[in-house]
């Protein structure tokens, strides 16, 4: 009896020891694989730096550019009204212009009571979310701009109709400075699209396009150079390879599949400003704990991450590098071509996946409900911040000598309608956006003056009489802008 209880107890010890060993092979199994996850993750964010640190990219300008608009071209015997950041699309569920008849009447009612000069101050058509079946979403080529501009075109008949009644008398004119969405209207095909819509001569005076605008007392530029995310390195023309900035392909790569998902608010997704705080608006949105904001924000997040992980892609080359055409590996680039492009395919694929595994998830844990507050915190920083660096910047060119007759520094971008006092003087204004915007995706708040634009009485001393005013309607005359600043999360 005495040997059956030992052998008992020398085998429950045996099992006792193997499972140890067991359990002890099994802890070192995953700390093995954790450390060579550890090490993979570490030469991959090292490779990353060393891709990124020695990359090159050539650019290289090419001929299709748009000059500045100078002080020998500007008139101030000519009233001057400046609008700004338009998006006119091409009429699907990612046009985010949908208030053609109170443009049309602004135009016709007021722009042409008296000679003017309209100064739209970029971001006027919306090239960036239009797509067509004959034309590649990543083809950026001359025809691929006409065609794009055509569509834009057709969807808003109406205020191009207007801008032709417009410019039909010889004492008016319509200048297009060029924004980061309309970044192709660079190209001459794009330009004669509009000047043809417009039955407006080649070299006609009424119509004519500038990266910016200096003279007069006034300088008038887009704004995006002064955004880190939509800053190009050659913003005075066409590159070749065309240059595609973070910005842009924030665009094209997320924010327009997000728009095609049935989420209430992904029309409104890509009125955030800056594209940095994307990420964060994402992940403030109400209602995580329902399916589709958790299948709507897992794959914006995911889409977010993929196109910072590396440096923004500048476009392939129509054509291989010469020196390429002379290596034995130009057998290769066909190929590698392909696949090049079809990373935007991939990226979006697992996106929709992984949104679809996060709509079946359920039981999230509390903490979600927290860190959607301080996402909503973070948010409204980086809004706060981004407008506050684009009027430092706009303050800085101010004291700069060529500068020093000016009185209004001018911008749009942001599209947040701002008036700052820069001293003796001298103002900076943000003339915002006719377009639907969202202070507040928690509450849905929404500016009440909806249409800003800036006037420019004619005259000399014009851009000190100047003020940005709020277009209301037909019935009653545009009255005084005044501060309506979105609420800042502490």
């Amino acid at each position: 009896m005495p040997t059956k209880t030992n052998n008992s107890s020398s085998q429950h010890a045996q099992a006792r020891v193997f499972a140890a060993r067991y359990v002890q092979r099994i802890v070192r199994w995953w700390l093995a694989l954790l450390i060579r996850l550890t090490i993979a993750v570490a030469l991959l964010f090292a490779f990353r730096w060393i891709v990124l640190r020695f990359r090159r990219v050539r650019i290289r300008p090419t001929s299709y550019a748009t000059p500045p608009i100078g002080p020998e071209e500007i008139d101030t015997q000519r009233r001057r009204i400046v609008m700004s950041d338009l998006h006119l699309g091409g009429g699907d569920r990612r046009d985010d212009f949908c208030d053609d008849e109170a443009l049309i009447a602004f135009i016709e009612q007021y722009v042409m009571q008296e000679p003017t000069e309209l100064i739209l101050a970029g971001d006027t058509f919306e090239f960036l979310q239009v797509s067509l079946p004959d034309v590649a979403d990543d083809e950026w080529s001359q025809r691929a701009a006409a065609r794009r501009l055509q569509a834009i075109i057709e969807a808003h008949s109406g205020v191009i109709d207007a801008l032709r009644r417009f410019v039909q008398p010889t004492d008016n004119r319509l200048t297009i400075l060029i924004g980061n969405h309309d970044f192709e209207l660079h190209y001459p095909a794009a330009k004669e699209v509009l000047r043809q819509v417009l039955h407006l001569p080649a070299n006609d005076p009424r119509l004519r396009f500038g990266i910016s605008y200096h003279g007069g007392g006034v300088y008038i530029v887009h704004g995006n150079q002064f955004d880190r995310w939509n800053r190009f390195v050659n913003f005075a023309g066409i590159s070749e390879p065309f240059e595609v900035v973070r910005g842009t392909q924030l665009v094209k790569e997320v924010i327009n599949e997000l728009e095609e998902d049935p989420f209430p608010l992904a029309p409104l997704i890509d009125n955030i400003k800056p594209s940095s705080a994307f990420f964060w608006y994402l992940m403030s949105l109400q209602r995580l704990r329902d399916p589709a904001a958790r299948r709507f924000v897992t794959r914006g997040v995911i889409g977010f991450l993929q196109v910072t992980a590396w440096a923004p892609p500048h476009h392939l080359s129509s054509e291989p590098d010469e020196w390429l055409r002379r290596s034995p590996l130009l057998a290769l680039w066909q190929p590698i071509a392909a696949f090049r492009r079809q990373r935007v395919t991939r990226h979006q694929a697992i996106a929709r996946q992984l949104g679809a595994a996060a709509e079946a998830f359920s039981g999230l844990p509390e903490v979600v409900d927290q860190v959607r507050d301080e996402a909503r915190r973070q948010a409204s920083r980086e809004v706060s911040t981004f407008n506050d660096e684009i009027a430092r910047e706009m303050a800085l060119i101010a004291r700069l000598p060529a500068y020093r007759n000016d009185h209004l520094f001018v911008c749009g971008h942001t599209h947040l309608a701002r008036v700052i006092e820069l001293g003796e003087g001298r103002r900076y204004i943000n003339v915002g956006t006719w377009t639907d915007i969202v202070f507040d995706v928690e509450t849905m708040r929404r500016p009440s003056q909806r249409y800003p634009f800036l006037e420019i009485p004619s005259g000399e001393d014009g851009a000190h009489r100047a003020q940005l005013l709020v277009w209301h309607g037909v019935d009653q005359p545009p009255y005084p802008w005044h501060e309506e600043e979105p609420p800042r999360q502490r």
